[in-house]
C-alpha cells in the first residue's frame, strides 16, 4: 500500500459494491405449535436458489454461497459416488460447475423444497440438475437465525430422459482427456484437486483476436503479464497492439530468465513487481510468457505471493511447450536445481507454436532432446515420426507440417499419461524420470555449460547404452537410436566427461529418489522398466560403447 496511506492500486479497480438483502426470501419461523424444521426445506431452497444464481452471474460470489453450508457441509453426487464435505471442497466443486459448464435457468421446483438447474456442458449438451438441500434444524454452527437455516448437504440429481447413457460429469473429473480433432486438440486432467487445461490456438497476439481474453475471464479491463526479456524485444509491439485492439491495459512485468537468472534475486524481483502490480486477490491471473525458466520462476513468485494468486502460462519455445506446459511444479534454483520450490497449477496453459518461428536453433535441438526422451521411454510412435521426418521439422522449427504438429500433440499426450495422474509426485516410479537421472548433476556443473533439454538428451542416450548393457534393450534398437542422434544432430557426449561423471550423478540422484535408484530404462524403445541397481560395470560398458560411436 502506499505509504502516505490511502486504498492500494486494486481498490481503484473495484466497482461499486451494492449490499442486497434478500429480505423477500426470508420466511417466517415456524409458529410454537410446528415441530422443529417446518417449512426449512422451502427456505433452504430458496436460499440455494438465490445462492446458485448470484454465482452464476459473477462466480466470484461462489464464496458468498458457500457461506450459506455449515463449516461440514457436504455436495452429493451419488451417481458419480462423489462428496464434497467442508467448505473447501465443496468450493472447489460448485467452482467446477460454474467454470466447465454455460449455466441456464436456475429455479425452485414446483414441490417447493428443491432447485432445477439447467446447463450445457462442455460437450454442448443440455443438462438438469435437480439439487435438494437439506439442513440439521435447531441452532447452527456458522451463523443464526438472523441469516437463516445453514445447509447441512445438498444431494445432486440429473433429469435424464430415458434411459440414455450418462455423460461426463458437470463438476469435472475422469483422467486426461484429448479431442479428436488432430490439429486443434483441447487437454484436459483432473487429479481429485487441481485441474490442468491446455489450450491450443495460433496467433494469440494478433489483433483482436479474444481467445485470451475470454479463457482469463478478465473484468477489470486489466492484464498483468510476465514476460521473457527476450520475448519482449521480439514480441513486445506486438503485445501491445493486440491489448489496444482488445481494449486491455497491460501492466507489463520484464524479467531476464536465461538458466543463470532462475535465482532467489530473480525471485525476490518478481515479488516485487507483484506487490507494485498488486492484482485482485482471485479476479486478474498473471499470464506468465517465456521459456520453461519464466514460468517456473513467476509461477513459483505467484504461488508465495499472497499464499497463491491465480496464474497461467503461455510457453514459447519448444522445451517450454512439450515439457514445461504439462505438471503443476515451480521452483527457482537455491543450491541445487530447482532446490527450492512448490506444487501450484496454473488455471490454463496456453499453446501458440508461432513463436517457434524466432527460437534458435540450438534450442530447437534443446526441446527436441525432451521429444527424445518421451519417444524412447514412452510413445514409439514420437520415435518413428523423429526417425522419418526429424531432420525437416528441426529445420523448420518444428512448424507447417502435419508431422510436427503430430510430434507436438504426442509429446503433451505423453507427458500427460505419465504425470497427469500424480501431479505431486506422490508415487516415485515415474516414466518420465528418464532421462533425468545423471542430467540433474550434468546441468550442476558449470564446467559442461548444457541447456536443459541438451542434459535431458545426454542423459537419455546412456541411460539407453546401459539398457543395453542390461539386456533390455535389443542392440540393433541401439543402433538406430545412435543413428537418429547423430542425423538430428543431437549432444551425445560432453568435452571432458568420464565414466566417474556418470558415477558420481548416479550416486546424488538416489537423494532426490528418497534412498532407491527407481531408474526408468528401456526395455525396447517406447517401452519402461525400472532398476534400482546400475552397477559400476554397465557404466564402464555404457561409457566405452558410446566412445567408440563419437571418436
Amino acid at each position: 500500500h502506499p505509504p502516505c496511506g490511502g486504498p492500494p492500486p486494486s481498490a481503484r479497480r473495484i466497482a461499486a459494491v451494492r449490499a442486497v438483502v434478500l429480505a423477500d426470501e426470508v420466511v417466517a419461523p415456524a409458529s410454537p405449535d410446528e415441530p422443529p424444521g417446518a417449512g426449512q426445506p422451502q427456505l433452504l431452497a430458496g436460499i440455494l436458489r438465490a445462492g446458485l444464481q448470484r454465482a452464476a452471474d459473477d462466480r466470484r460470489r461462489v464464496d458468498e454461497l458457500v457461506t450459506h453450508f455449515e463449516y461440514d457441509g457436504a455436495v452429493d453426487v451419488p451417481a458419480e459416488g462423489r462428496r464434497a464435505s467442508g467448505q473447501g471442497e465443496v468450493k472447489r466443486l460448485l467452482t467446477a460447475l460454474f467454470a466447465d459448464n454455460e449455466v441456464g435457468t436456475i429455479e425452485v421446483d414446483s414441490d417447493g423444497a428443491s432447485v432445477l438447474l439447467s446447463l450445457r456442458d462442455s460437450t454442448d449438451r443440455r443438462r438438469t440438475l435437480r439439487l435438494l438441500a437439506t439442513g440439521r434444524g435447531g441452532a447452527s454452527r456458522g451463523g443464526g437465525a438472523r441469516h437463516g437455516p445453514k445447509i447441512a448437504e445438498v444431494v445432486v440429481h440429473e433429469l435424464l430422459d430415458g434411459p440414455a447413457a450418462r455423460a461426463e460429469s458437470v463438476f469435472g473429473g475422469g483422467g486426461a482427456v484429448v479431442s479428436e480433432e488432430l490439429l486443434r486438440p483441447k487437454w484436459e486432467t483432473f487429479d481429485g484437486r487441481v485441474r490442468q487445461r491446455i489450450w491450443p490456438d495460433t496467433d494469440l497476439f494478433a489483433r483482436g483476436n479474444l481467445f485470451l481474453t475470454e479463457k482469463l475471464e478478465l473484468t477489470t479491463g486489466r492484464l498483468i503479464m510476465v514476460v521473457d526479456s527476450a520475448v519482449m524485444e521480439l514480441y513486445g509491439p506486438k503485445m501491445e497492439e493486440w491489448a489496444e485492439s482488445v481494449d486491455l491495459q497491460l501492466e507489463l512485468i520484464v524479467a531476464h530468465a536465461n538458466e543463470d537468472r532462475k535465482s532467489l534475486a530473480t525471485f525476490t524481483f518478481l515479488l516485487d513487481e507483484l506487490k507494485r502490480a498488486d492484482p485482485l486477490r482471485r479476479s486478474e491471473p498473471v499470464l506468465c510468457v517465456g521459456g520453461g525458466v519464466l514460468t517456473d520462476t513467476a509461477g513459483f513468485a505467484c504461488a508465495c505471493w499472497r499464499r497463491g494468486i491465480p496464474w497461467c502460462r503461455l510457453p514459447t519455445t519448444l522445451l517450454g511447450i512439450v515439457d514445461a506446459s504439462v505438471g503443476i511444479k515451480v521452483a527457482i534454483n537455491y543450491h541445487r536445481k530447482n532446490g527450492v520450490g512448490h506444487f501450484y497449477s496454473p488455471l490454463h496453459t496456453f499453446i501458440d507454436t508461432s513463436f517457434l518461428d524466432t527460437v534458435s536453433r540450438p534450442d530447437i535441438r534443446s526441446g527436441c532432446g525432451e521429444i527424445m526422451k518421451a519417444a524412447i521411454i514412452h510413445d514409439a510412435r514420437l520415435y518413428e515420426l523423429l526417425d522419418a521426418h526429424g531432420e525437416e521439422m528441426i529445420a523448420a522449427n518444428f512448424r507447417g507440417s502435419p508431422e510436427a504438429e503430430r510430434v507436438i500433440q504426442y509429446s503433451i499426450d505423453a507427458m500427460l499419461e505419465c504425470i497427469g495422474p500424480d501431479l505431486w509426485e506422490e508415487a516415485l516410479l515415474r516414466p518420465m524420470d528418464y532421462g533425468h537421472t545423471f542430467s540433474r548433476t550434468l546441468e550442476a556443473d558449470e564446467s559442461f555449460f548444457l541447456r536443459h533439454g541438451e542434459a535431458v538428451a545426454v542423459d537419455s542416450l546412456f541411460s539407453a547404452l546401459i539398457a543395453e548393457a542390461k539386456g533390455l534393450l535389443p542392440s540393433e534398437q541401439a543402433d538406430s537410436l545412435l543413428s537418429l542422434y547423430r542425423r538430428l544432430g543431437l549432444p551425445c557426449s560432453i568435452a571432458g566427461i568420464t565414466a566417474a561423471t556418470y558415477k558420481k550423478a548416479r550416486d546424488e540422484i538416489v537423494v532426490h529418489r528418497d534412498g532407491l535408484l527407481r531408474a526408468p530404462l528401456p526395455a525396447g524403445i517406447g517401452q519402461c522398466e525400472y532398476v534400482d541397481e546400475i552397477d559400476d560395470g554397465e557404466i564402464d560398458a555404457a561409457f566405452a560403447r558410446l566412445t567408440a560411436f563419437t571418436t
